[in-house]
């Protein structure tokens, strides 16, 4: 029982029993999930997954903070005059959950093709959400209220309630295509088949040569008036639990230190700002339509306080570097 309460304290950054006011070192996270990084997935994941839902982020997972990333999704298209009535959106990274699909179909897709390089997806979790989602009918009516296919909305989200008791019961209802293993650089759809590329803080973990390719798929996949809406979170993602740290704290580090120390499957962050997307994109040839980046003012104070930066990030300016968040529109533009 000891063992696992340590276990517990250092996966969720619990402060010691011994001294209240010192939380555990975002270190020790790394340090394990190196450990399973070097193991292979079949015997990894499991264990990865286990600690996750008994200490770490899915131990009390909500339904909500995904059901409003579909909910923004479809607002930050309306600038652009589009909509998600009878749309297909292609997902990339799936993850443990539905909501982001599901999200979108209660706003009126007509399909979601979601996408994982691992099969992470767990029914479980999913069947909870969907219980979640019964017992707080009213707060998800509230979610959705001002969305404008509410008609569309009202009828979907009654047969989900009455219907839905397994995985496959709510893939074939929300018309969700589930695929992995499957490589985001190179699927198995038609040229021309989808409205939207889409996905929701994924891409901050796809290193850059990968993203490219990413997108040039994308741009096969795409309609002609077709989109790419992404959101991405640039945070040093062990300051989400380990608050002794910044959301910038990961810039000082150089290259070699930060794959030393978290350059593993499970929190491989790629470290781009927002101008090295931009950069990114522009080499591609798609048009940038909005980049709305959120920026960080603790972080930004801690920066302009003399914060020592790796050299890759030295000549960035301080809202560059303390970009958290963005949301990302561009369309397809022209073939390179």
């Amino acid at each position: 029982m000891r063992a696992r309460a340590r276990l517990a304290q250092v996966w969720a950054f619990a402060p010691s029993k011994r001294s209240p006011k010192a939380p555990v070192h975002w270190k020790f996270k790394a340090a394990i999930q190196n450990v399973m990084g070097r193991l292979p997935p079949r015997l990894a994941n499991p264990i990865y997954y286990r600690l996750q839902s008994s200490f770490g982020g899915l131990r009390h997972p909500t339904p909500l903070s995904r059901l409003r990333g579909g909910i923004e999704m479809i607002q930050r298209l309306r600038p652009f005059e589009h909509s998600a009535e009878s749309a297909v959106f292609l997902e990339i990274g799936t993850g443990h959950q539905l909501n982001l699909p599901l999200s979108l179909w209660l706003c009126g897709a007509c399909q979601i093709v979601t996408v994982d390089l691992n099969r992470y997806l767990k029914e479980r979790l999913v069947i909870d959400d969907i219980a979640y989602l019964r017992r707080h009918e009213e707060e998800v009516r509230a979610l959705f209220a001002e969305m404008p296919e509410r008609r569309v909305f009202e009828e979907r989200f009654e047969r989900l309630k009455a219907g839905v008791t397994s995985l496959r019961e709510l893939l074939a209802l929300a018309n969700i295509r589930y695929c992995a293993p499957a490589d985001a650089t190179c699927l198995a759809l038609d040229p021309d088949s989808i409205d939207y590329h889409i996905s929701f803080t994924v891409l901050e973990h796809v290193p850059a040569e990968v993203l490219k390719q990413i997108f040039r798929e994308g741009r096969r996949l795409l309609k002609p008036d077709g989109l790419f809406i992404h959101f991405i979170d640039f945070s040093d993602h062990f300051a989400h639990s380990d608050e002794t740290v910044s959301s910038v704290n990961f810039l000082r580090f150089s290259e070699r230190e930060w794959n030393r120390l978290a350059a593993n499957r499970y929190m491989f962050h790629n470290r781009l700002r927002v101008d090295e997307f931009q950069t990114l994109l522009r080499e591609l040839n798609l048009e940038i339509l909005a980049l709305d980046a959120k920026v960080d003012d603790a972080a930004a104070e801690v920066l302009s306080g003399g914060f020592p930066l790796d050299e890759r990030f030295r000549n960035k300016d301080c809202q560059t570097n303390a970009a958290v968040e963005a949301w990302l529109v561009a369309s397809p533009g022209c073939v390179a």
